[in-house]
C-alpha cells in the first residue's frame, strides 16, 4: 500500500487548489484532514505551527481572520525522486469579499511537500508566501491583468461600499497593465483622449484605457458631462468665468455656447 507509483499524485495540483479555496472561506477542516500530525505550516504572514494540532488551535481561536475569495489558481506537480512523497507548487490571489471595508488582494505563492500516509496523501510542510502587499487606494495591481479580472474587482467595489462615515466608493479603472482605485471625491475632471481618458486628480494625473462614456458610468451623481469631451466633479467646480468652468486646480473647462445655460443649471445643483 505504501509503494504507491508517484503518477498517483497526479490528482494532486486539484486537490490543494480546493483546499487552499477552503481554508480562506474559514472552512479548515478539510484542510486538517490533509495534515500529518508533524506538519510544519509557514503562513504568508508571520504565523509559524508546528503540527496539525497547532494550526487547528491558531486558526480555530482566530475568529476575526476575514474571509478570503480566491483567484487564478495555479498549481502542478514537482518531481520528487520518490513514489511515496510529491511536491505541489503554484500561485494564486486571494481578494477580500464584498462585506469588507477595504478592497485588498494578495497574489500568493504556495508550495506544499506530501507523502503517502496512512493510505492518503498529506502534507508535512506547507510555506506560502506573498508576492506583493495589500492594495491601496491609487495603487494599481502590478501585474497584467485580464478583463474578466478588471470586471470581477468592479463588482466589489460596486457592491462594497465604504463604511467609514463621508468616504465614497472607489472606482477601479484600467491602467497600463494594472488597475487604479480611485476615490471619486479626489477627481476633479476627466478628459477624453482618443479611445482613453485622463483622470485629474488633486495631487496627480492617471490615464485609464476607457472611453470617458464609459468611466462616467462609474462615476456617482455629482459628475456632470458639460462637454463632449470632458466630464467635471460638481464639488470641484470654483467658477463660471467667460464661457468656461474654472476648476479647483486652476484649469478651465470650455463650455459649448448653445448649452451654457443648460450646464449653468446643471452644475448649480452642486452635489445634491
Amino acid at each position: 500500500m505504501n509503494d504507491v507509483p508517484f503518477e498517483d499524485a497526479s490528482g494532486l495540483p486539484q486537490l490543494v487548489s480546493r483546499l487552499v479555496t477552503a481554508y480562506y472561506r474559514k472552512d479548515y477542516e478539510p484542510v486538517l484532514e490533509r495534515l500529518t500530525p508533524d506538519c510544519l505550516f509557514i503562513g504568508a504572514g508571520s504565523d509559524v505551527s508546528h503540527g496539525a494540532e497547532s494550526l487547528a488551535e491558531t486558526v480555530l481561536s482566530n475568529s476575526s481572520m476575514p474571509t478570503y475569495i480566491v483567484r487564478d489558481a495555479q498549481f502542478h506537480l514537482v518531481a520528487s525522486g520518490s513514489p511515496t512523497e510529491a511536491v505541489v507548487a503554484g500561485r494564486y490571489t486571494i481578494y477580500s469579499d464584498a462585506d469588507h471595508k477595504m478592497l485588498s488582494s494578495e497574489r500568493q505563492r504556495l508550495t506544499v511537500n506530501c507523502r503517502w500516509e496512512s493510505g492518503a496523501w498529506k502534507a508535512y510542510l506547507v510555506h506560502a508566501s506573498n508576492e506583493w502587499g495589500p492594495l491601496d487606494e491609487g495603487i494599481s495591481f502590478p501585474a497584467r491583468v485580464s478583463e474578466q479580472t478588471y470586471r470581477y474587482v468592479q463588482d466589489i467595489l460596486r457592491a462594497s461600499k465604504m463604511r467609514d462615515e463621508g468616504s465614497a466608493e472607489s472606482v477601479a479603472l484600467p491602467v497600463g497593465d494594472g488597475i487604479a482605485f480611485l476615490n471619486p471625491s479626489r477627481i476633479v475632471y476627466a478628459e477624453a483622449n482618443a479611445k482613453r481618458t485622463v483622470i485629474h486628480l488633486v495631487d496627480q494625473v492617471v490615464t485609464a484605457k476607457m472611453l470617458l462614456a464609459n468611466v462616467l458610468e462609474l462615476l456617482p451623481a455629482q459628475f456632470s458631462r458639460v462637454h463632449r469631451s470632458y466630464v467635471v466633479n460638481r464639488s470641484h467646480v470654483s467658477a463660471l468665468s467667460g464661457g468656461e468652468i474654472v476648476m479647483s486646480n486652476g484649469d478651465r473647462i470650455p463650455i459649448p455656447k448653445r448649452r451654457r445655460s443648460e450646464i449653468e443649471r446643471e452644475l448649480s445643483r452642486r452635489t445634491d
